[in-house]
């Protein structure tokens, strides 16, 4: 390792104690990705579980979802089946801008499948809705930038390489132009940062919020709502490996603008 720090360090042109910072941080964010991906796995597995259990109310997504804000008075908010392209990109949620509950209608047929997942996703969307609708802060502005936070980690390393092919292009070798698409990059990262923190706050108010109001209008049996629970809790688990994956990233980031500065600079 010492070797291989050293001699990274020599590449690069910059100090010892840097390099190694960012050859440690690198390596973190590599296994914050695998773990990211088992908690994905297993969110998947419970959700799947969950979604072939048939629930007592007998209700879709659809009309849990319609139902739980009939009853809050929330008239107004529009209930839909997500098409594919939507369904791609954001899968279940809630659209603070077009006043829309969007729900999977091909993985999972949350829209119109009468399960466990079907009617917790439903209502847990119906929710955030409602969250949103009394003004909640922190779930308007996670919704609001969710848009934004969705892409711009796919925007993150095209951004950076743009950069870099314009200062060989004109300048003949990496310079400012990687320099100030990196900060874009970091840019677009922060936003993806601030939204990953507000997600674990906001999806526990609303996971809270559908369980009390599930059990309220008689939508689940008790063991129900423990297999519900479950679900809930695999996504925050999987929310707050993606929030330190964000941080290791962020910090990875700053190395990488320390890396280029110093490295420039001798």
């Amino acid at each position: 390792m010492n070797q291989f720090v050293t001699k990274l360090s020599a590449d690069l042109g910059v100090s010892w104690g840097l390099t190694l910072a960012y050859a440690v941080v690198t390596i973190l964010v590599l296994v914050m990705c695998v773990v990211c991906l088992v908690l994905e796995i297993r969110v998947w597995w419970k959700y799947h579980q969950a979604n072939q259990t048939p629930i007592s109310c007998d209700m879709t997504g659809i009309d849990a979802a319609r139902f739980v804000l009939d009853k809050a008075g929330l008239t107004g908010v529009r209930v839909r089946k997500a098409g594919i392209l939507r369904e791609a990109i954001f899968g279940n949620y809630y659209n603070v801008f077009t006043n829309t509950i969007y729900l999977r209608s091909w993985l999972g047929k949350v829209d119109v499948k009468r399960s466990v997942t079907a009617v917790a996703l439903g209502v847990q969307k119906a929710g955030l809705a409602k969250l949103c609708q009394e003004g909640d802060r922190s779930t308007l502005a996670r919704n609001r930038l969710s848009i934004i936070a969705i892409f711009g980690p796919l925007l993150f390393i095209p951004v950076i390489l743009v950069g870099v092919a314009l200062d060989f292009w004109l300048l003949g070798q990496a310079g400012a132009f990687a320099l100030i698409c990196l900060l874009l990059g970091g840019l677009l990262l922060a936003v993806g940062f601030i939204v990953t923190l507000l997600n674990i706050p906001v999806e526990k108010k609303a996971n809270r919020l559908a369980l009390e109001m599930m059990e309220q209008y008689g939508l689940a049996t008790g063991q129900e709502l423990e297999t519900i629970r479950g679900v809930y809790d695999a996504y925050i688990a999987s929310y707050i490996a993606q929030f330190l994956l964000q941080v290791l990233r962020v910090v990875q980031w700053a190395l990488e603008i320390a890396v280029k500065v110093q490295g420039k600079k001798d």
